[in-house]
């Protein structure tokens, strides 16, 4: 009987399937893992590599590579996400300082000029700016406490979201250094990143000291968030 040409193998030697690419497994791999935020990049370069790699009359492992694209693409929405609300609107928590010579503030209060890292307080809730903060024992329940301070760079006084970038730089790494994160993401209490600011008339007498800040919103916070032997020098770090 005549048969039609085609391929055939030797029994027992199955059709050999081509070898899925280790680069798309890796992009799957690094994709789900980007929730860490360091693997992003490098689950994006080996993904592009790894979909010419792939494809008919290819390796196998398109869709790996499709699928950890679109999880690298998903935390990395995540993560510019985070990044632009973790500062909340801390240009709306501005420490205003009473007077161009920085006056001492009212009894168990702290200003711009006063405040220390590792103070706790109470912030107010107003919109816009105010003269001092009410200190408080870190152990009684508080919103807010310094988490360390940096000097701002020389200019005009930086007033809307003029300061916001340079602070969210030194902020994060001072809230990477000196907060607790573990402790509190294990407790359940919610924080907003922030920064208090010297105001106008103070900027202008040489006052460069900017306070990072940790904001519990419904003042949950009944200890410190620093971890021990927090870095508490001004500027810190």
């Amino acid at each position: 009987m005549n048969q039609p040409y085609g391929f055939s193998y030797p029994p027992g030697y199955p059709p050999q399937r081509p070898k899925t690419s280790g680069l798309a497994i890796a992009t799957l791999v690094l994709g789900l893992a980007g929730c860490l935020a360091l693997p992003l990049l490098p689950a994006i370069i080996l993904g592009i590599i790894a979909l010419t790699q792939t494809g008919p009359g290819k390796q196998q492992g398109r869709g790996l590579a499709i699928g950890g694209l679109a999880a690298a693409g998903f935390w990395a929405i995540g993560w510019v996400a985070l990044l632009g609300n973790t500062m909340g609107s801390p240009d709306s928590y501005t420490a205003s300082a009473p007077s161009a010579s920085c006056a001492t503030p009212p009894s168990g209060h702290a200003n711009a000029c006063t405040l220390k890292p590792g103070d706790c307080f109470h912030q107010p809730t107003v919109t816009g700016t105010f003269t001092s903060v009410e200190l408080t024992a870190c152990g009684n329940s508080h919103s807010t406490e310094a988490i360390g301070a940096f000097t701002a760079a020389d200019g005009p006084w930086p007033s809307g979201g003029e300061l916001k970038a340079e602070a969210l730089a030194h902020c994060q790494r001072i809230m990477a250094k000196n907060v607790d994160s573990p402790r509190l993401n294990a407790e359940g209490v919610y924080t907003d990143l922030g920064y208090l600011k010297p105001e106008r008339e103070a900027w202008k007498q040489g006052v460069r000291t900017v306070f990072c800040t940790l904001n519990s919103p419904g003042s949950q916070l009944t200890a410190s968030v620093l971890v021990p032997g927090a870095d508490l020098a001004v500027p810190t770090g």
